[in-house]
């Protein structure tokens, strides 16, 4: 039996990394057994690795701001990992902080916030919202067309595990 005493001592990065990469795990063992054919394919599962990949990747950035910056209020952003991007380039300005962060939609500068809300394919909900549920409040669908293909997505959760890695190393 496993208990939460294992992470009390941590500090909160440490613990926001801790869930971080549990949660990267689940969407990568889910996804190999899609790749592998050891279950079958359905929205439902891609929308679960989904799911977890994304929030997989707004832990580890609350957790990286807050190694860095303790007082940074990452709990009022939510689940934005639009707005967490933005706050990691603040404070990483450093090269080896870049990051392709998965999960967001860069747009040309000239366009105005009106039309980004108008093309967000996330404009309904973040994504760790819009891959939970298949619906959204009141029972609506999502507005959009969203798929997955797992053959396609198992490298970019390799890249998220490298990328925390290295992160997590430079940051410390």
């Amino acid at each position: 039996m496993v208990t939460d005493s294992e992470i009390q001592h941590l500090t909160v990065p440490e613990k926001l990394f801790a869930y971080a990469e549990s949660y990267l795990r689940a969407a990568t063992a889910l996804c190999e057994q899609l790749v592998a054919g050891n279950a079958p394919c359905t929205w439902a599962d891609g929308a679960v690795v989904l799911m977890l990949s994304a929030h997989a990747t707004e832990m580890f950035l609350k957790g990286l701001l807050l190694r860095r910056v303790p007082e940074q209020q990452v709990w009022n952003r939510g689940h934005d990992i639009e707005g967490l991007t933005a706050d990691l380039r603040k404070h990483f300005p450093e090269a080896e902080f870049g990051w392709e962060v998965p999960f967001r939609t860069e747009y040309p500068e000239n366009m105005t916030a009106d039309e980004i809300a108008t093309l967000s394919p996330f404009r309904d909900a973040p994504p760790s919202i819009l891959y939970r549920y298949p619906v959204g409040k009141m029972g609506k669908d999502w507005n959009g067309f969203y798929g997955f293909e797992p053959n396609s997505f198992l490298p970019v959760l390799r890249e998220l595990k490298h990328d925390f890695t290295r992160l997590r190393c430079v940051a410390a």
